[in-house]
């Protein structure tokens, strides 16, 4: 399953508090696919035990993509900003920030007194580096798809200010400096030595990686925001499939694992904590608005209206998603749309739409069972006749001015976490590379715009209900689900995570501490 998070493919001095500490990389054949080392963590000590799958012994926080490689970078690094689960930004590196008059200019304050693991005080100049770094021209990060078009350079004002001077006016920025790769570097930082001098202004230190065996980490007793750490230290365990991870999470060598089907299948969910993770991506059924059968807007609003959506939310996501409305903005952003009818099925509707017509054609994706639901949903109603085809990743993401998720007539594609004006920047605006769709519509875009340019939030909402409006009556991209995360913890964590340990809440582990056993 490939979910689209960036564009489709494509020395530090030693650190003096973590000089004793050991990085060892084996570079043996079989790492990959072996079982974690049996040393134990000592009882006496309050470490959060993680299962991953292995990521390779090439990690810098500036370029991974992985989401286990990102967290064992961004246990270490710390972001400028974060955000809670509902959407509230906190506080990090930066503790306040403000957007000029005319929306082009950001400036934020850096707090005092943060610094890297190696005692060097955090400054602005470290963080014009870190973005010089994502958004040069050389750069490989794949942060840069974020913030281009958008951020055009970055200087430092004095030590603790740095000023973000934007290529348009972008309210949403501050959410893009809690992206992937975001974390602050030194300005002396060179790219590819990470794991040689693992720095960071985060809230652990690396002690130990043992490739395709585990990772460890020990709380960074001069983080800013020390006192709220109660663990001693985090495992990342490496496990070779998701079965191990299965197995290990029964026999408590973990704490936590995500809910899947399997998951249910074998574990007793009755013995363990269930928490939310989050939003984290969606799956979008986009209409090539230029060809037959859905260059017609009542064909693509009838298929929308044929959609059980419940079903796909329980079929295809195993009851871990939330209906959808059409329109790309998930539950956990800030403002939402409002007064916005809820689509659900409605045959009666659909008869109307169509009129007596018959409308053949064909599902395209590389999510098989998404597409055999769709597509028995589809059948089951008079006047669809819906034909299937399942393509490999490789095949439906394959290059070239023909690839199959871009030019054919019903594509369904998984689309990573951004803020609502990206997905129009990257699906629905005119010439945008991704616009499966074909779809354009200058209103939508002048909508967008004035969203981008504004702070105040009473017209953000009204201006993304209007555009929330205007995607849900013109039906370009369907989202029957907005896919979310559930996770099982052991009882023996207490403490309440803000936000899923990700790079939108910069892996905040404040508050979480480990009972006495």
């Amino acid at each position: 399953m490939t979910v689209l998070l960036s564009p489709p493919t494509g020395h530090r001095r030693p650190l003096s508090i973590v000089a004793a500490l050991s990085v060892t990389l084996l570079a043996l054949a079989g790492c990959a696919t072996a079982t974690p080392s049996d040393t134990s963590t000592d009882a006496a000590t309050a470490v959060y035990r993680i299962g991953i799958s292995d990521p390779g012994a090439e990690l810098d926080p500036l370029t991974v993509a992985d989401g286990d490689a990102q967290l064992i970078t961004g246990l270490v690094t710390e972001q400028l900003v974060s955000f809670t689960a509902d959407g509230e930004a906190l506080p990090r590196l930066a503790t306040e920030w403000e957007a000029s008059a005319d929306g082009l200019t950001w400036t934020f304050a850096l707090r005092d007194g943060a610094t890297f693991n190696d005692g060097d005080p955090v400054t602005a100049a470290d963080v014009v580096a870190t973005f010089d770094a994502i958004i040069g021209d050389d750069s490989v990060s794949p942060a840069k798809s974020a913030f281009a078009g958008i951020l055009d350079s970055v200087a430092a004002a004095d030590d603790s200010t740095v000023t973000f001077t934007l290529a348009r006016p972008f309210s949403d920025f501050p959410r893009l400096l809690a992206g992937n790769n975001t974390g602050i570097l030194p300005a002396d930082y060179e790219p590819g030595t990470w794991l040689e001098n693992p720095v960071g202004a985060g809230q652990f230190l690396l002690e130990d990686y043992e490739v395709g065996q585990s990772v460890t980490y020990v709380k960074n007793p001069d983080y800013w925001n020390a006192d709220q750490i109660r663990l001693d230290g985090i495992e990342l365990k490496v496990y070779k499939d998701p079965q191990a991870i299965v197995l290990a999470f029964q026999a408590d060598e973990i704490d936590r694992i995500t809910v899947s089907p399997e998951v249910l299948a074998t574990v007793n969910v009755d013995d363990y904590d269930t928490l939310s993770a989050g939003y984290s991506h969606f799956y979008g059924i986009h209409l090539n608005v230029t060809e037959a059968p859905f260059d017609d807007v009542t064909i693509r609003q009838a298929l929308a209206w044929a959609i059980d959506r419940d079903a796909i939310v329980d079929l295809v996501f195993g009851g871990t998603a939330s209906v959808g409305n059409d329109f790309p903005v998930l539950p956990d952003y800030l403002p939402q749309p409002v007064d916005i009818e809820q689509r659900e099925q409605d045959l009666d509707k659909v008869a109307d739409l169509l009129g007596g017509r018959t409308v053949s054609f064909t599902i395209t994706t590389s999510f098989q069972l998404y597409g055999e639901v769709l597509q028995q949903q589809l059948n089951a109603i008079d006047g669809f006749d819906v034909k299937l085809e399942v393509l490999s990743d490789e095949q439906y993401y394959a290059e070239g001015d023909d690839s199959p998720w871009l030019n054919a007539p019903l594509t369904i594609t998984s689309w990573g976490k951004r803020v609502p004006s990206q997905y129009y920047g990257l699906f629905y605006a005119e010439g945008a590379a991704w616009n499966a769709a074909h779809y354009a519509n200058p209103e939508l875009g002048a909508l967008v715009a004035d969203f981008d340019a504004t702070t105040n939030e009473a017209e953000r909402e009204q201006l993304l209900t209007e555009i929330s409006q205007t995607e849900w009556t013109d039906a370009p991209t369907l989202i029957p689900a907005l896919v979310r995360s559930e996770v099982l913890q052991s009882k023996r964590i207490s403490g309440e995570f803000i936000a899923p340990i990700d790079f939108w809440s910069g892996y905040n582990f404040a508050g979480i501490s480990i009972e006495s056993e």
